[in-house]
């Protein structure tokens, strides 16, 4: 019996994958609106960030853009370290806009509260996200506002974790893999989210949801967002995996901070659209009948859905790997693997023991 349900579960796995690289070239097929030059606001919302915010801005600094047509607005986020001081440091030398949020109410708490008090102030056409951990290449602003056509609301970016351990290593493929999800369900016209770590969105689709201000609280507010627009406009997502477009972060730097980043998406995926949710259960599914199969399988069954999820995975985020021009990351592979296993059994067990999310040092 485990060696039926084992093969039927790896199937319908293979199936999604394929239909998700099916997704994923559909994405990356985007035209782009090469004369296209928008008034734009780049927003990033810092909260205790001293020892990355630094080179954040920088990064943002080099944005090759006219300057007369961008904008850079740092919100410090309640920082209680030397974020704060760092960000007036900069702008006193160089041409940005700096603001101390001040305390939310109702729907807006946390970073959905810095992010609205940042919109509220800009007058960008186009909105532009990341985080103050990040940095963003030169071209960014100039590539991303090209997928803008009149249909498209939202476009997202891939963001990719620097590793140099195989701690960091796990994390990295496992964003690449979760990006590619992002990426592909946009390109079949059923999106997911873009992460709000490399997100742009057209403020007239924003202005029509009401803002942040009448979207309900979500510790995944880069999801909701995206919700919002979509049932609101009718607009598209575009989530091309474009190398000029990525944005570089930092892995977390412990166990303990890396589960309260997953405890946090885990609890936002709790509002996940029905199509999101069963890619999650055919995800979940196989993975479990793959440990039964350790157990109970035939090794011939068991052989192959080894074989099977090795090889899809391994195509599935092999591409933007080389794409990005970081292969090397392949040597965390088999480390990635287990620990992606793990994580998706229990991911759902985590989000529902407990709703209460704490995030740089706050909870929310």
């Amino acid at each position: 019996m485990i060696s039926i349900l084992l093969a039927v579960a790896t199937i319908a796995y293979i199936l999604m994958i394929l239909f998700l690289r099916m997704g994923m070239e559909k994405a990356n097929r985007t035209k782009k609106i090469y004369d296209y030059e928008p008034q734009v606001s780049v927003i990033v919302a810092a909260r205790n960030e001293e020892e990355h915010i630094g080179q954040c801005v920088e990064s943002l600094l080099k944005i090759e853009y006219p300057r007369d047509k961008l904008e850079i607005i740092l919100v410090n986020d309640s920082s209680t370290d030397r974020t704060a001081e760092i960000i007036e440091r900069y702008r006193q030398s160089r041409s940005f806009l700096a603001l101390h949020a001040k305390p939310g109410e109702g729907n807006l708490r946390g970073k959905t509260n810095a992010i609205t008090q940042g919109i509220e102030v800009s007058r960008g056409e186009i909105l532009m996200f990341t985080d103050a951990d990040c940095t963003v290449q030169p071209g960014w602003v100039r590539e991303t506002v090209q997928y803008f056509d009149e249909e498209t609301a939202i476009v997202g970016g891939f963001t990719l974790l620097k590793a140099d351990r195989t701690f960091e290593g796990i994390q990295a493929l496992d964003w690449v893999f979760l990006f590619n999800l992002a990426s592909a369900t946009a390109g079949w016209n059923i999106p997911l989210t873009a992460i709000g770590n490399n997100l742009s969105v057209r403020r007239s689709a924003y202005d029509k949801t009401g803002g942040y201000k009448e979207i309900a609280f979500s510790v995944t507010e880069d999801y909701s967002l995206v919700q919002s627009i979509r049932r609101k406009t009718k607009l598209k997502v575009r989530f091309p995996a474009n190398s000029h477009t990525v944005v570089t972060s930092n892995a977390c730097k412990t166990w303990k901070q890396l589960f309260r980043q997953k405890q946090r998406w885990g609890v936002g995926g709790l509002d996940m659209v029905f199509h999101g949710l069963l890619i999650m259960a055919i995800g979940w599914m196989f993975r479990i009948a793959l440990i039964a199969g350790v157990y109970a399988a035939s090794f011939p069954v068991l052989g192959v859905a080894l074989v099977s999820m090795a090889v899809g995975d391994g195509r599935f985020i092999g591409k933007v790997l080389r794409e990005f021009t970081v292969s090397k990351y392949f040597k965390y592979f088999i480390a990635f693997e287990v620990y992606f296993t793990f994580y998706i059994l229990l991911i759902p067990f985590v989000a529902f023991a407990s709703r209460k999310v704490v995030w740089k040092e706050r909870t929310l």
